[in-house]
């Protein structure tokens, strides 16, 4: 079992981003198999963004101002199934999958940061959603710095879950690129956990990004068969160099609209990796120092948001992890409420 992380695992004050590897075995199916059923209180529907490009689109209600949620680095909208509908009540709540990903088209071209943006622009406008508050988590933030310098006027305010970096410059840092690849925990081998089993896959994101994975989420990465057996990525194993070769620099100082850039903390290398119990001491050792370059990092690309963004709220969440939403969600929903239900 295995993910490439292209950006920091559960980081404090940094980012990870899960794109879904091969896995490496393949277990036998668990002894009892009950059909799974999504318990996430949504409609899905596939929106035609290009010719032979449909993007999948996760509607989880509700008839206020609009709320769009753009995804990290390998996920598909569902990541947000147990966080996004405590925002129904007061917006329209959405989440969109990128092409790629998920059941949204897989085409040979088109993953450059401005036919990203179009795409999220096209379903806005096959909705008949003229402006709405977008939310993104990790390399969502790359389309957010986008949309607010080229298309302010689709935009009300932007929320940034550990994603306000300038991702090009990310990619471009040889420190950053070092820093690969992490540590990641070891595969479950007990029980109907183990091997390639979709409850194995569940736990084992969990452990790395946070409680309350959805197993939605899961099933969405991958390819499965009868008995939910994993038997493999549905993305391209490809696809994480052909997005970092078409993301853009950021302009920070052209965004104009109103920001909330919400920052995880983790504050030491064992919160960073939680399942720090699991390592020998030499894994320990490459993730205390995967720890202090990443963190480093991101402190610098912290400091230049703040510098650089003219009407920009800053939060810190000490403990947090880089799946943010999931690992403090109920301050990081204060925070969000905070920001998009207030003046400006």
């Amino acid at each position: 079992m295995a993910f490439a992380l292209t950006a920091p695992l559960t980081v404090g004050a940094a980012v990870i981003s899960l794109v879904a590897g091969i896995p490496t075995s393949h277990s036998e199916p668990a002894s009892k198999f009950i059909p799974w059923e999504d318990p996430s209180p949504h409609q899905v529907r596939h929106i035609a963004v290009a010719r032979g490009v449909e993007l999948e689109v996760v509607d989880w209600g509700g008839t206020g101002e609009p709320l769009v949620f753009l995804t990290g680095f390998g996920n598909t909208a569902h990541v947000f199934d147990n966080f996004a509908p405590a925002f129904v009540p007061r917006f329209r709540v959405l989440g969109i999958t990128r092409r790629g990903f998920g059941s949204s088209s897989k085409p040979a071209a088109g993953y450059d940061t401005t036919t990203l943006v179009r795409d999220i622009l096209a379903v806005l406008d096959s909705l008949q959603i003229p402006r709405a508050s977008f939310v993104a988590h990790s390399f969502g933030g790359s389309e957010l710095n986008y949309l607010g310098v080229h298309f302010p006027g689709r935009v009300h305010r932007l929320v940034y879950l550990d994603a306000a970096v300038d991702h090009r410059q990310l990619y471009d840092t040889p420190a950053w690129i070092k820093s690969f690849p992490t540590p990641q925990p070891p595969n479950p081998t007990y029980g109907d956990y183990g091997g390639n089993s979709i409850a194995a896959w569940v736990l084992w994101a969990e452990r790395l990004s946070g409680p309350g994975y959805p197993e939605a989420e899961i099933r969405s990465m991958f390819r499965f068969d009868s008995t939910d057996t994993v038997i493999g990525p549905v993305a391209a194993d490809t696809i994480d160099k052909v997005l970092e070769r078409g993301t853009l620099p950021a302009e920070l100082s052209r965004i104009r609209v109103p920001v909330l850039a919400i920052y995880a903390a983790a504050g030491s290398a064992p919160v960073f990796f939680p399942f720090w119990s699991s390592m020998d001491p030499t894994s320990r050792a490459r993730a205390q120092k995967t720890f202090e370059v990443i963190s480093g990092i991101w402190v610098r690309q912290e400091d230049r948001f703040r510098a650089e963004v003219p009407n920009i709220r800053i939060r810190e969440i000490p403990g947090a992890r880089h799946y943010v939403f999931l690992t403090s969600a109920g301050e990081v929903r204060h925070e969000m409420l905070d920001f998009l239900l207030g003046p400006g």
